[in-house]
């Protein structure tokens, strides 16, 4: 329902009366927060909360809103906050009213993009001039052809003493053709770090400004995205850090708000909660304890606690005038969102006993925390790899256990190996990792075996009596035709007759090595198999490319073109494949989705956590970063001493089944389009 004409004039009446001259009272300006009390009127269409605005909801506003005081001596205010605070109708469209009213000067107002900017001024700006008596200060400030004034659009508003320009944070091109005093940059992490053409956008936005020199005021507003792309938190940085404060009703300090802090007793501060025995929610359970004193603050003390709190710095501002805030949600009015639902959207990202769902708990942190989400390298969990250890030993072929699971019959038998060591003129100390991989029909795979043939360790790994008598140990070559060379053994492997729990016996269908290194020697025993009817091929990631496209996915191998018994493996993306059955887990009903990893029990060294399971988690996922965008994701090593050859073996042994069905396509026509599942049941019957 649209405000009454009579509530218009009313409210225009009553400016004009606190205001009889519209020069005079400019020498004695109220503060902004106080203006907007006085003056800025909410209708039904624009707010639940109908009438004269009040900060008493969202008291965090006002001092925010103050900055735009022509004594306050601050240049730029940066804001990176949680999402539907309560910002956006508290400081930028009352301040950009103020302004008109108050302060007339040139302003700029940004939001995402550029529709979204319309609809800002369309749904929120025009609707609260309007109801608040303010619609007749946006005039025309010249007479145009046939008497028609222009000066009231979507984007553009011009009033006595300034017009303020509307526009989308992608249309930087746009920035260069005006001089402003005031800026209102909402969403700000919306807009590209660099413009192609422009440059810097910070840059471009207060080189709008330079005329006004101190007197100008910048406000970068934001909910924060990745911290590789965010625009507003190296704002935030520059300026002294403010931070929400409530003062606890138990012991009387000073206390941010925060989500969760550990204590020195190790129990936790910030938002804690109980779960019933079916690990669900109780929602009375939910309250704040102080991390000052650990006693605990009810939601229902929110809004008293609101209206006494304080911002706080919590650092020296870098540069001179800068001003900085940052809020989470735990402070949104009430009435709004509660700490009980804020728990449950954790819950979901966090789920008992589930792996965490990145996307969810980004999307958490970034809209209710009000923080950047930083991609420090996702590493695969491996406890959820041990839990899938099951009741048969190493060595042996769980056809039968397969077929209990429901996952049908073993189809494909593969092996891979990972070359490891030194060979040089002084020295010569190398081990070959390899592990056995049965593939059942529904993709559900079976480790068999794992091992290693060779001598190399790292210094690090060795012992002291290890390093005194290192001279002594008898050392591995990949040299052919020689003593300690390692490639005899792994061609029995090969070669090997495995047995399985039905009492048959069968062998790898198809091996890959990695010839990345030691490269010359890995193709002469490879180039042995080659008139043999055992299949053998090297295999190695994709050099011209280290990084994985975030838009697109690509085949896993490829022929190579400089040998016919070479393949290469885009490793990222069977990385990011691996990582996902990682996390995989089984239904209530035993229920194993495909890709599902099983593992055998650790006898006689093998399937270890240390010697095996921790070579899963040494790599970690990170953001490849050009002109400050994510082009894609790359898997790199946590450390130089992590160690990760089985994890990377096991990449081989998946290359390994792509490229065993890559050559069944290209054997027969009738099969160019064969899916696992189809060559699943060919192989069964």
């Amino acid at each position: 329902m649209k405000t009454s004409q009579a509530v218009i004039e009313i409210r225009k009446k009553l400016y004009k009366k606190v205001h009889k001259d519209v020069y005079s009272f400019r020498l004695k300006k109220m503060k902004p927060s106080d203006w907007v009390e006085k003056n800025i009127y909410l209708s039904k269409e624009v707010s639940r909360f109908s009438g004269f605005f009040k900060y008493d909801k969202s008291p965090y506003s006002r001092e925010i809103i103050d900055r735009l005081y022509s004594k306050d001596p601050s240049r730029v205010i940066a804001i990176m906050k949680a999402a539907q605070i309560g910002i956006t109708q508290g400081v930028v469209i009352p301040g950009m009213l103020y302004v008109i009213a108050e302060d007339p000067a040139g302003m700029l107002f940004m939001a995402g993009n550029k529709d979204l900017a319309k609809n800002s001024i369309r749904t929120r700006f025009d609707p609260v001039s309007e109801s608040s008596g303010l619609q007749d200060l946006i005039r025309s400030n010249v007479i145009r052809k046939r008497n028609q004034r222009t000066g009231d659009t979507d984007f553009s508003k011009e009033y006595a003493g300034g017009v303020l320009i509307v526009e989308g944070m992608q249309n930087a091109d746009k920035l260069r053709q005006f001089s402003v005093k005031v800026v209102f940059g909402d969403d700000f992490d919306a807009a590209p770090k660099v413009d192609k053409k422009e440059g810097s956008i910070r840059k471009l936005i207060e080189g709008r400004q330079t005329s006004y020199g101190n007197l100008a005021k910048t406000f970068y507003i934001s909910t924060p995205t990745t911290k590789s792309e965010s625009n507003i938190e190296p704002v935030y940085l520059l300026g002294d850090q403010r931070l929400w404060n409530w003062e606890c009703p138990n012991c009387k300090d000073w206390i941010p708000l925060v989500w969760s802090t550990k204590m020195e007793d190790n129990s936790f501060a910030g938002i804690v909660y109980k779960l019933d025995e079916r690990n669900r929610l109780i929602r009375e359970s939910v309250h704040y304890r102080c991390q000052s004193c650990g006693g605990e603050i009810k939601e229902t003390l929110k809004y008293e606690l609101n209206l006494t709190g304080r911002w706080i710095p919590t650092a020296t501002a870098a540069v001179e005038n800068y001003v900085s805030y940052k809020i989470n949600g735990l402070a949104i009015p009430p009435g709004f969102i509660s700490w009980a639902d804020l728990v449950k959207e954790w819950m979901e990202a966090n789920p008992v006993g589930q792996p965490v769902d990145i996307d969810k708990l980004k999307t958490f942190k970034n809209i209710r925390l009000g923080e950047t989400w930083e991609s420090i390298g996702e590493t695969p969990q491996i406890h959820y790899l041990m839990d899938n250890q099951r009741d048969y030993v190493p060595g042996t072929v769980p056809d039968e256990l397969s077929e209990d699971d429901g996952n049908g019959q073993i189809v494909l038998l593969t092996m891979a190996c990972d070359l490891n060591g030194i060979m040089n003129e002084d020295s010569q100390d190398v081990r070959l990792d390899w592990e056995l991989l049965a593939h059942s029909q529904t993709g559900v795979t079976y480790s068999v075996d794992q091992g290693s043939i060779g001598s190399f360790k790292r210094t690090r790994d060795k012992s002291k009596i290890e390093r005194e008598r290192d001279w002594q140990r008898k050392k591995w070559t990949y040299q052919h035709g020689v003593e300690g060379s390692v490639w005899p053994e792994f061609e029995r492997l090969i070669t090997k007759k495995w047995k399985c729990e039905s009492g048959k016996e069968i062998s790898a269908v198809i091996t890959t090595i990695d010839v990345g290194y030691f490269t010359r020697l890995a193709k002469l025993f490879i180039e042995s198999f080659t008139d043999s009817d055992i299949l053998v091929l090297g295999v190695k990631g994709n050099v011209e490319k280290n990084y994985r496209s975030s838009s697109r996915d690509t085949r896993i191998v490829r022929p190579s073109r400089e040998a016919k018994d070479l393949y290469i493996v885009e490793v990222n993306q069977v990385k990011d494949e691996l990582a996902e059955n990682m996390r995989l887990l089984k239904g209530d009903d035993g229920y194993q989705p495909s890709g599902f990893m099983n593992f055998p029990k650790s006898i006689d060294g093998k399937y270890t956590l240390r010697g095996y399971f921790r070579h899963y988690e040494g790599e970690k996922r990170t953001e490849d970063i050009s002109d400050g965008k994510v082009i894609g994701y790359r898997w790199e090593k946590k450390t130089s001493q992590s160690q990760n050859h089985y994890f990377d073996v096991r990449i081989y042994n998946l290359a390994a089944r792509e490229i065993y069905l890559d050559l069944l396509r290209k054997s027969d026509p009738n099969l160019r389009t064969v899916s696992w599942g189809e060559f699943a049941q060919i192989m069964s019957n």
